[in-house]
């Protein structure tokens, strides 16, 4: 359990979400005035916090490789929480320099959309509202992170993972907390998280579940019907919003991203076989939540295959999956690894 706490104090702005921008629910663009301070850390509980400069200029490289604050924003990615899709688009198998064929360039094309899930748009709707509720715009916000070296607080996409804080209706109040309470995401977990945060998320999330609230009552345990007609609308299309057309079965996100591309690649002949079977080849390491929060990271290491069977029921509750977060490195303007 990371004994430091990082904080940044920047600021939100609502008009940033869908349908009046592009973000989701889970995911969002913070401005902070890096000049002026924003980012604080203390080593450990009762010590000072501390302005750090570790972040000026830094570079995370992982999956991606991206500037750690780009133009005064960072991207936060809401921790412990996973909305239902807005727009996720599925990459291609294989790469041209792999050997992908013509026709397998054509048909992937042909498919090369930005998918989403039922319930997206609408969780992204009832979180701007939350928002608007502050009667400010922007926003003021602290984006919190619990870690002990700088390496830990990017994820392998280049996004800061934290807790977003902000007031509303004079009242302090988590984004993250209120997405898992109030039903319009589902529990998330990494193994990057403590067994406290772990423990205290699963309450809300089953406080949502008891209330039949959000995505919970539409809860889909199948990962084997893909719908091609779900496909991101657009700002650019002033699209209305129908909270009605856009109820439907709602499937874990994690495991709806994996479907989606497998569900692509196949049509595009550069995937055979089952869904099983490609969960199976491209393996997610994953801990049981129980044994976790028992065993920390000496707990049995399992795969997301494990807990799919050959229907595509997923025999696993969202709360009961502690995935292994993929790795990324910060370094700094130098290219060394970045320190305090």
């Amino acid at each position: 359990m990371a004994s430091g706490l990082l904080e940044v104090a920047g600021v939100i702005d609502p008009g940033q979400f869908w349908p009046a921008g592009t973000a989701d629910a889970d995911t969002t663009r913070i401005t902070v005035d890096v000049e002026a301070g924003a980012f604080t850390f203390r080593a450990h509980p009762g010590a000072p916090s501390q302005v750090t400069r570790a972040f000026d200029n830094a570079t995370v490289v992982g999956h991606t490789r991206k500037a750690a604050i780009d133009k005064g924003r960072i991207v936060v990615r809401l921790q412990g929480i996973d909305a239902p899709e807005l727009h996720y688009r599925p990459q291609s198998a294989i790469t041209v320099r792999q050997g992908r064929t013509k026709a397998q360039t054509k048909a992937y094309l042909a498919l090369n959309e930005d998918y989403r899930q039922h319930l997206g748009e609408t969780a992204t709707v009832n979180l701007t509202r939350f928002l608007r509720q502050a009667g400010q715009n922007p926003l003021s916000c602290v984006v919190s992170s619990a870690v002990d070296e700088p390496d830990e607080v990017f994820d392998t996409y280049g996004r800061f993972v934290g807790a977003i804080a902000l007031a509303i209706g004079g009242q302090k109040e988590s984004l993250n907390t209120w997405l898992l309470r109030a039903g319009w995401a589902f529990p998330a977990f990494y193994n990057s998280m403590s067994k406290n945060e772990i423990t205290a998320l699963t309450d809300v999330a089953n406080e949502a579940w008891s209330g039949d609230r959000g995505v919970w009552p539409l809860q889909n345990d199948y990962a084997k019907d893909f719908d091609w007609k779900l496909v991101f609308r657009r700002p650019s299309k002033n699209p209305a919003v129908d909270a009605q057309a856009d109820r439907g079965p709602v499937l874990f996100p994690k495991l709806f991203r994996r479907l989606s591309t497998w569900a692509v690649n196949k049509k595009a002949g550069m995937v055979t076989g089952t869904f099983h079977a490609y969960l199976k080849k491209n393996k997610d390491e994953l801990f049981v939540a129980d044994d976790f929060i028992a065993q920390g990271p000496a707990a049995q290491t399992r795969t997301l295959d494990e807990f799919v069977d050959s229907d595509g029921f997923f025999s696993l509750w969202p709360e009961q999956a502690v995935f292994k977060e993929k790795p990324s490195t910060l370094l700094g303007p130098g290219g060394a690894p970045v320190t305090w």
